[in-house]
């Protein structure tokens, strides 16, 4: 009986490639992983991604490179400037949530990876990153509620820059995390959450989405790579992974 849900489930899914955006796709799929896969909003990163122990190890070479963008923020566009799609949580309160592209959905960025080459090396070295940028908000800005579409992934933040003078925090699923420079942190997106900086400062994380594996069954290990392969292929995508490569060397 399971195995005819999922056939018939996979059919759906096919169809949908070809009629319907990206985001409505990702959707169906990720309801089906939710009736098999339940985990709190946020999960161990030693025990779900011990990797990242890389990361952590190395945090003060990928700050020092995350600071020297900084140099040229401007230049650096707005989320929603990059995926339309987010304009609501992106620009809905007109202070700045800037995306600095290394990786996304499989596709790297060379001229941007040029401008961060040691952070681009050490995320070659993790397969299981779909997607890495940094993610920079300016002081006083407030992500608003809103929830992820894609269960096949989970989501990662190391906190680069972290302003001491007021809170800098998220809530997800009703849980808040306040981020501490050095240290990191996995949770559901597709959970409800929310960002706040009441800081006049701005803050930085190298913000990922990592592949789920581990906390998959075996089978959906092998469906989750194979809807993901067809949504990073997907034109709207890839237009948006264009858009999100910084056309000039913003240190120079």
């Amino acid at each position: 009986m399971i195995a005819l849900y999922i056939v018939g489930s996979l059919v759906v899914l096919a169809v949908a490639v070809y009629l319907l955006e990206p985001f409505l796709y990702a959707f169906l799929f990720s309801k089906l992983i939710e009736l098999f896969v339940k985990n709190p909003p946020f999960l161990e990163v030693e025990k779900v991604f011990p990797e990242a122990r890389l990361l952590r190890e190395n945090w003060k070479l990928i700050q020092q490179e995350a600071r020297a963008l900084l140099e040229d923020v401007e230049s650096i566009p707005k989320f929603h400037e990059v995926d339309s799609l987010q304009r609501f949580i992106s620009a809905k309160d007109n202070v700045a949530w800037r995306t600095f592209f290394l990786k996304g959905f499989n596709r790297w960025l060379p001229q941007n990876c040029a401008r961060a080459p040691r952070t681009t090396e050490l995320l070659r070295r993790l397969p299981l990153i779909s997607t890495a940028m940094f993610s920079i908000i300016d002081g006083g800005k407030h992500i608003p509620l809103h929830v992820g579409f894609f269960k096949s992934v989970l989501r990662y933040h190391l906190a680069l820059v972290v302003p001491q003078d007021a809170p800098v925090y998220i809530i997800v699923g009703g849980q808040e995390y306040h981020w501490r420079e050095g240290q990191d942190v996995l949770f559901d997106d597709t959970y409800l959450h929310e960002v706040w900086n009441k800081s006049g400062q701005r803050r930085v994380v190298l913000f990922c989405d990592l592949l789920r594996d581990k906390t998959l069954p075996p089978l959906f290990r092998w469906l989750n790579r194979l809807m993901f392969r067809l949504l990073a292929g997907s034109r709207k995508l890839q237009q948006a992974a264009r858009r999100a490569e910084v056309a000039r060397d913003i240190r120079s």
